[in-house]
């Protein structure tokens, strides 16, 4: 047996099943009953999940349900109008472009008003029609019968359609006993204010169900909402049924009137106000997935520009490197100058080679000492570290010494005492290298002579404040707002990258918890960088 042939009998069945469930427990046990119909119910569901095919299901499911009770060719009618209502449903449904799993209200106002006022006006018209030129009704039964078909029906897809669709969304495994004790206890809580301590008004039932309801839905989803809310309405017909309950002080079809409204309104409540906290989840969902992208992404941004600002340093260290080894090299190469002219002139002894070897080890140690500070200078920690600031700035200006002298800077560092911070401070001279060398190119550029560099630290309370002077002129007014920004540069014709200041103000403000700002003063620029102390 193929797989099609399979759902058409199992959901034929079960339409059967419903339908007889549906009439047995309503007040004249005919196939036209205001009580709650779930054939029609399941039907629309298995329509929506599974397509137009499905209509031999309710075809067939319909006519065995008929045919106890009408003549071969109204059964064969009914069937016929039940199986175009199928078709049309499903049709108009991807028409509307309705989503099958409920997700917004667009979806499940979309379906609601399909039921209302297009499905069921169709085949309660039709259907009664055909139940009229056949006899089976006659023309003063013709109104209230044609409202009970279009209620029953509306009632059974309201409330089972949308559970059905969303448990074949949503349902897991592992949730089927959690929803057997929410039946159970649903069952309990309608026993207990129906029959136990029966509340007849209906406003006043609600408003003891309704919150606990709305609150599984909050808490689970709408599926187990929609699920609660169809146990509460079996069992209320169960009672009804069994002559119990509040709902049994009236005639027959007032009671099942009034017991269907009760149902009604809880489920449209349900589905409504469930929708709505179900759309509110999937747009902070959505929200947070979006917030964790751009997070990801500018982290992604910030790497880059990271590495671009290490390969921009690596050539300012490699060119600190080079100021500081033009020195030993110059001397090994006056050594070794000095050695060849000894040699050709025979004048090479033991003590000139000791000397040689001395001097050369000596000038190679000191360049092999550099790379080292270098090394470790640049090299970038994991944990934060409580250190001395001073000791961080006096050991940056020593290694970019040999570059200041050449371009005859002079550099003042005032300090009062001793200060310490908390942070990565090798990060932090990077930083403050950043600052040094732009106050460098400026000065080369704007300061002809007396070219100066005033380092001052200072401790005020709880915050450490570093600043750096120079004189070169200041930045212009129209760009010194921007400098901090990403790629933007004054030195284009220099190849700036425009990144220098950017990571100094990332680094200060992100890892290290602190600020920096710049401002004009007389003679040039000065930037601040505000660090909390530690003591």
């Amino acid at each position: 047996m193929n797989t099609y042939l399979l759902k058409i009998i199992t959901i034929a069945l079960i339409y059967y099943i419903a339908g007889k469930l549906s009439l047995a427990i309503s007040h004249e046990n005919n196939i036209v009953t205001i009580v709650i119909f779930l054939a029609e119910g399941i039907a629309l569901a298995a329509g929506i999940l599974f397509g137009r095919k499905m209509w031999p299901a309710v075809f067939i499911g319909q006519f065995f349900l008929a045919f106890e009770t009408m003549p071969l060719s109204t059964t064969l009618g009914i069937s016929a109008i039940n199986s175009v209502e199928l078709i049309l449903a499903v049709t108009l449904f991807h028409y509307l472009k309705l989503d099958r799993k409920l997700k917004k209200l667009k979806d499940l106002s979309g379906l609601i008003l399909l039921i209302i006022f297009i499905l069921q006006p169709f085949s309660a018209i039709l259907g009664n029609t055909l139940l009229l030129s056949t006899s089976i009704i006659n023309e003063s039964s013709y109104i209230v019968s044609l409202f009970s078909w279009w209620f029953g029906n509306t009632m059974g897809q309201i409330l089972f359609t949308p559970m059905i669709l969303l448990f074949y969304a949503n349902f897991k495994r592992d949730e089927a006993i959690e929803l057997i004790l929410i039946a159970l206890f649903f069952i309990a809580i309608s026993y207990l204010f129906q029959v136990v301590l029966p509340i007849h008004n209906l406003s006043l039932l609600l408003s003891v169900t309704l919150p606990l309801i709305l609150y599984l839905s909050s808490i689970k989803g709408l599926h187990y909402a929609t699920f609660a809310t169809n146990v509460i309405a079996l069992i209320s017909v169960y009672f009804t049924y069994l002559n119990i309950g509040i709902f049994i002080g009236d005639t027959s079809i007032n009671n099942i009137i009034n017991l269907n409204f009760y149902f009604l309104s809880q489920i449209l409540l349900v589905l409504i106000v469930g929708t709505l906290f179900s759309e509110k989840r999937v747009r902070s969902d959505n929200l947070q997935k979006t917030i964790e992208e751009e997070v990801e992404k500018n982290r992604e941004k910030e790497l880059f520009i990271m590495q671009q600002s290490r390969l921009a340093q690596m050539g300012q260290i490699l060119n600190m490197i080079a100021h500081q080894w033009r020195q030993p090299l110059n001397n090994l190469l006056l050594i070794i100058e000095l050695i060849v002219l000894k040699y050709h002139k025979e004048e090479l002894n033991d003590k000139e080679i000791d000397e040689f070897q001395e001097e050369s080890y000596l000038q190679i140690k000191q360049m092999s000492g550099t790379i080292d500070d270098f090394r470790d200078f640049f090299q970038p920690r994991r944990e934060q570290t409580v250190f001395l600031l001073n000791d961080t700035v006096e050991h940056l200006l020593l290694i970019m010494k040999p570059v200041f002298s050449v371009e005859n800077i002079e550099v003042i560092i005032k300090e009062k005492e001793d200060i310490y911070t908390k942070g990565y401070p090798n990060e932090l001279a990077q930083s403050i290298l950043n600052i040094l060398y732009n106050a460098k190119d400026a000065l080369i550029e704007n300061t002809p002579n007396d070219r100066l560099i005033t380092i001052e630290l200072t401790k005020i309370n709880n915050e450490v404040s570093l600043t750096i002077q120079d004189n070169a002129g200041g930045i212009p007014n129209n760009t010194i707002d921007k400098i901090f920004e990403p790629y933007f540069s004054t030195k284009k014709e220099k190849n700036g990258t425009g990144l220098g200041l950017y990571m100094s103000k990332t680094i200060i403000e992100q890892h290290m918890n602190g600020s920096i700002s710049v401002k004009n003063n007389e003679k040039g620029a000065t930037f601040t960088i505000t660090l909390r102390a530690e003591n």
